[in-house]
């Protein structure tokens, strides 16, 4: 193993179907000897890092998830606009469990984390103990999206609104890492993707609003536009926050899949968050290659 006696923390943010991008770059990790000697995810990285922590090959999550990286997810009959949210609870569960089963925290091979956000105080929570999917639904709980999770006393939605890419949370909880590596994954919704729907319905102005049967066409086409006005506003904030956690928390790697173009909903384009996950791993490795050897002098010496 390459990294023996080197102890790399990695930090898994959220970005929805963005989160394919992390597999990815396992995939090359696993190519170069470099294991995590910790891992802690936010929303979509709080399931595959569950996953990596239990000792899953990415191969294995790729199979399993598979349900979940499919356009069936969203198709009509899955949206519940009068409930909570916007899309149903029982294919996100369903999936959860199938990739992570009743498995709990202390079934992890590797120490594991995951962050979510308690409604009511508006306090980061940093979930440790009990069954993985159930933390993992919890910090995956976009609002308006996916409804919030009542958990240890707790109302709690997706821990990206404060925390995306937990890095400082992990080096507090592990202190005797080495090298920390955050990979972050962007916005959930691309700033072309609204400027497009925006012109769409502004501008263009599809027939089927002015045709008969228009209700649906304009339903569908709102509900959207609504969605993703909320997503990007969460990921202004966001960015904001990132910015000022990164700065004090001083990962020694960022990397930073190119899946500006994916879409917080756009699973079926799971292969092409995989293969930018792959893209940006390769590009970091020499850099991290070169930490390691750095690290391995130090403790040698």
């Amino acid at each position: 193993m390459f990294t023996k006696n080197v102890k790399i923390g990695l930090a898994l943010g959220g970005g929805g179907a963005k989160g394919s991008a992390h597999v990815g770059v396992m995939k090359v990790f696993d190519k170069y000897g470099i294991k995590p000697y910790a891992i802690a995810g936010t929303s979509a990285g709080s399931m595959l890092g569950a996953a990596f922590a239990l000792g899953l090959s990415t191969d294995d999550v790729l199979k399993k998830s598979e349900a979940f990286n499919s356009s069936k997810f969203t198709k009509l009959s899955n949206f519940s606009p009068f409930g909570e949210s916007l899309i149903k609870d029982k294919d996100i569960n369903s999936v959860l469990r199938s990739v992570l089963g009743d498995a709990e925290f202390k079934d992890c091979k590797i120490p594991f984390f995951c962050i979510a956000v308690d409604l009511e105080s508006g306090k980061e929570v940093v979930l440790d103990s009990g069954k993985l999917w159930e933390a993992c639904r919890a910090s995956s709980a976009i609002p308006f999206i996916f409804t919030p999770v009542f958990l240890n006393s707790q109302y709690m939605v997706d821990g990206g609104i404060l925390n995306n890419v937990p890095v400082d949370v992990l080096k507090k909880r592990v202190p005797e890492l080495d090298i920390t590596i955050g990979i972050e994954l962007g916005s959930m919704t691309s700033r072309q993707y609204i400027s497009g729907i925006v012109w769409k319905k502004y501008y263009s102005k599809p027939k089927a609003f002015t045709l008969a049967p228009g209700f649906f066409a304009k339903l569908k086409m709102n509900t959207t536009l609504m969605s993703h006005i909320m997503l990007r506003a969460i990921d202004i904030m966001r960015e904001y926050t990132q910015e000022a956690r990164f700065a004090q928390s001083k990962p020694d790697i960022i990397i930073k899949p190119k899946t500006e173009d994916i879409s917080l909903l756009d699973f079926d384009r799971y292969r092409e968050a995989v293969q930018a996950g792959v893209d940006a791993a390769e590009e970091a490795v020499p850099a991290i290659l070169e930490l390691i050897e750095k690290k391995k002098n130090q403790l040698n010496g």
